[in-house]
């Protein structure tokens, strides 16, 4: 029976990506508008171009952040875990007599029956047999072949797999159910409406994975980028030991799904810019109410801005009514002479009054008579 191999580790990124990364970056705008904005100064209110700008960059640091640590976690966890080259310390392109060398020599060093007084017999009598059976891995074609393409999970899981093609034809099934699942799964949500945004990445990213995966298990040679580039810089670096084709088509999993899921968050983030004028063939009854909520929060924040300021200058009168009376007489009086005094409907008035007056009366001449 094939399994799909679907776990956990790869639906919990998506809970990240899609709703914990979001509800982080409100809690952060809001941590850093405490921080740098001073007590009674206006913050950016919600749905005005500064808040949606703010936090468009604070989104997109969390999300590039997020996706070099995800990239880093899976790199991490592959050497922690190891793999039989690694444990019986020989390269990756190891030939039978050098492996027979090497073993002799961990032979000598690990056998249970050479243990120092004081080491557990049978932790290292363990130790051994995995050393065994990790030789036995690489000595045998088919296992090798299977365990540098699927990694220790596919050999254990194909336990009746003799030859090359056994291993093969059992790598396909499950990357045909895999993907096939995938697929499903993104078309059925794309279907409902669910997951519209950034759907070509999503399934650009799966395709390119499964043709990675497919020419991997079925190509008897690893791939070019990874033999000739990828290892050659890592090893002469002394950065991590060489990849083998199963690590790398995991890092490949995880870094296109996340790209995948990036670009998709990211491509709403500038379709919904406030600064960019909307689009009059898409006026919807959604769209219009949008753009009332926007105008009412710009509205309310302007509002708040100006009782502020009026409470800021109007500070040294709050407890002298005298000054108070004043002041609003003097606000008053300038409300007349600037305000009133140039709208258009007053000053045609005032002039067609003075004109009246002084009907006949030469130019230059002093006083109304």
């Amino acid at each position: 029976m094939v399994s799909v191999d679907i776990s956990w580790d790869a639906l919990a990124p998506f809970f990240i990506w899609q709703f914990l990364i979001p509800l982080a970056a409100g809690w952060i705008q809001s941590t850093l508008y405490a921080i740098f904005i001073r007590a009674g100064d206006p913050k950016p209110q919600p749905g005005t171009i500064r808040f949606v700008r703010h936090r468009r960059r604070i989104l997109i640091c969390i999300y590039l952040a997020y996706f070099a640590f995800t990239i880093y976690e899976v790199d991490f966890n592959l050497q922690r875990s190891s793999n039989a080259y690694n444990d019986l310390g020989v390269p990756v392109d190891v030939d039978a007599g050098e492996l027979a060398k090497r073993f002799r020599k961990l032979t000598i060093k690990y056998h249970p029956d050479k243990a120092r007084p004081g080491v557990d017999k049978e932790r290292a009598n363990a130790f051994y047999v995995h050393l065994i059976s990790m030789r036995d891995i690489v000595l045998d074609p088919a296992k090798r072949f299977a365990y540098d393409r699927f990694g220790p999970d596919g050999v254990a899981q194909c336990k009746n797999c003799i030859t090359v093609g056994d291993f093969v034809d059992h790598a396909v099934k499950v990357a045909l159910g895999t993907y096939g699942v995938l697929i499903g799964v993104l078309f059925a949500s794309n279907a409902l409406g669910f997951f519209k945004d950034g759907a070509y990445w999503r399934y650009l990213a799966v395709f390119a994975v499964a043709v990675l995966d497919l020419r991997t298990s079925m190509r008897p040679d690893h791939p070019p980028f990874l033999s000739q580039w990828l290892n050659p810089l890592v090893t002469s670096l002394h950065l991590r030991p060489a990849y083998l084709p199963f690590q790398v088509t995991i890092i490949a999993k995880k870094a296109s799904i996340s790209a995948a899921q990036f670009l998709g968050l990211l491509i709403p983030l500038y379709r919904d810019d406030p600064q960019k004028p909307a689009n009059l063939g898409d006026d919807s009854e959604e769209d219009r109410h949008k753009q009332i909520d926007r105008i009412e929060a710009l509205i309310q924040a302007s509002k708040t801005d100006v009782t502020r300021l009026l409470e800021l200058e109007s500070t040294p009168f709050k407890e002298n009514e005298k000054a108070k009376t004043e002041l609003r007489g003097a606000l008053k009086k300038y409300m007349v002479q600037n305000v009133l005094h140039q709208e258009k409907d007053v000053r045609n008035a005032i002039g067609q009054t003075i004109a009246r007056r002084r009907t006949g009366v030469p130019h230059g001449a002093q006083g109304t008579k």
